[in-house]
């Protein structure tokens, strides 16, 4: 395999890592603060629904549990 090489003034590979890192970092294209928000009130919104549904499931799957336990006590 062929070894990528990263030419800098001082050949520091730390410098070289952060020389590209930056000069990457460029390169992204940021959503706008709309956007940014829209989507951080959708992470919001499926991440309630989620716990919502499994603290449903867990308190269902708790009450069965009774039930099964006080069926098998008498």
């Amino acid at each position: 395999m062929a070894e990528k090489t990263t030419k800098t003034r001082s050949g520091n590979p730390v410098v070289a890592y952060f020389s590209s890192a930056i000069e990457e970092f460029s390169k992204v294209t940021w959503p706008t603060k709309e956007q940014a928000a829209l989507l951080t009130g959708i992470v919001v919104a499926v991440s309630l629904v989620t716990a919502i549904l499994i603290g449903a499931f867990d308190l269902g799957l708790a009450e069965l549990y009774k039930l099964g336990l006080k069926a098998l006590s008498q």
